[in-house]
């Protein structure tokens, strides 16, 4: 098997605790170096994998021979760094989101294609086990057609790290915006014709927005929901997917999809009353019976999808990429008519 010299830029959490970790267990990569600009750290990986350490990602480039390098630093810092690692010749995988900016992004994707080289983002909740069986019990088609998609997220967190920041990229919409309308997006598999979004620093110590809420229309018409909420005391529904005949919502407890639909061919056309006069002063059908029915589809009954055996095969075996650039560009689209309708500016 071929092995990927690989280089993991940013050992906070995400470099460290998911990336190296994902890399050392992969026989198809070899974790040659790693770059932080705190010592500590460069020390923890050398003590841990005997490798190399760099305070900055152009003396690693200078200093390295490397197939990969994988940026897991501060959104703000991914176009410069990436742009520089295509220069010297070496492959990206990228945190998520892939830039601060959609202008950003497309600077990313041009040097890849000025270089020859491949790129692609990390948006690891798309595999997960609750993707994978939420995307069975659709192809089940037990609701129906789609026509909304909700998806949120409720704490109540003073955010006090470089998240909370805007000067650093920080806020919700880049954090976990860019998982959910990922997801959303990937779900619907429709591109965004229409956004509208609200955003608000309510709890966080810093000033970027903690509170998102984006109503995104489709080509295809359903409507993508996002309601992320670092300021709420209480929590709500994480997941509601709704088609013509029923929905669909996660069961956190049991760890379960559960679906509540009814078959159209039973529950028959109906009778129409449409005239002003409503019969016995009644409103709505209320002598109507849905014949709902129950499902669900377990996670523990799918496997969630190996990430790195998708990265090598696209950037050992030039296999298609888990998540195409064109998908990724078309989130960058979204997350920037976000910032554009919170603000008001085109």
């Amino acid at each position: 098997m071929q092995q990927l010299r690989t280089a993991v830029v940013g050992l906070g959490r995400i470099g460290w605790q998911f990336h190296v970790p994902q890399i050392v267990q992969h026989p198809g990569f070899q974790l040659a170096a790693v770059v932080d600009p705190l010592a500590d750290r460069r020390n923890e990986a050398h003590a841990a994998f005997g490798v190399r350490g760099y305070a900055g990602i152009d003396a690693l480039l200078v200093a390295e021979t490397l197939d990969l390098v994988v940026i897991a630093s501060p959104t703000n810092f991914h176009a410069d760094q990436a742009v520089a690692a295509f220069e010297r010749g070496c492959d990206v995988f990228c945190d998520k989101p892939l830039a601060p900016s959609l202008a950003e992004a497309e600077r990313m994707v041009a040097a890849a294609a000025a270089h020859g080289r491949k790129l692609m983002v990390y948006q690891p909740h798309r595999a997960g086990a609750d993707i994978v069986s939420l995307r069975a019990a659709l192809a089940a088609g037990l609701i129906g057609p789609l026509y909304m998609l909700k998806r949120g997220r409720f704490n109540y967190d003073r955010r006090n790290d470089w998240q909370a920041f805007r000067k650093h990229g920080g806020g919700m919409l880049n954090n976990y915006g860019a998982h959910y309308i990922d997801q959303l997006l990937h779900l619907a598999g429709s591109p965004a014709t229409r956004v509208t979004c609200a955003l608000r620093t309510i709890a966080s110590l810093g000033d970027a927005e903690d509170v998102v809420k984006a109503v995104i229309e489709t080509e295809s018409g359903v409507i993508l929901d996002v309601d992320i909420n670092m300021a709420a005391a209480h929590p709500l529904q994480p997941w509601h997917i709704l088609g013509h005949y029923g929905s669909i919502v996660l069961d956190e407890q049991a760890q379960a999809w559960r679906v509540r639909y009814y078959d159209p061919d039973i529950l028959g056309s109906g009778v129409v009353h449409d005239e002003l006069v409503a019969p016995q002063r009644r409103y709505g059908n209320v002598d109507e019976v849905i014949p709902w029915q129950e499902a669900a589809f377990p996670l523990a009954d799918y496997a969630p999808i190996d990430y790195y055996a998708k990265c090598y095969a696209f950037y050992a075996l030039d296999q298609p990429p888990f998540v195409p650039i064109d998908e990724t560009l078309a989130l960058m689209r979204v997350l920037d008519a976000c910032r554009s309708s919170a603000t008001g500016e085109a």
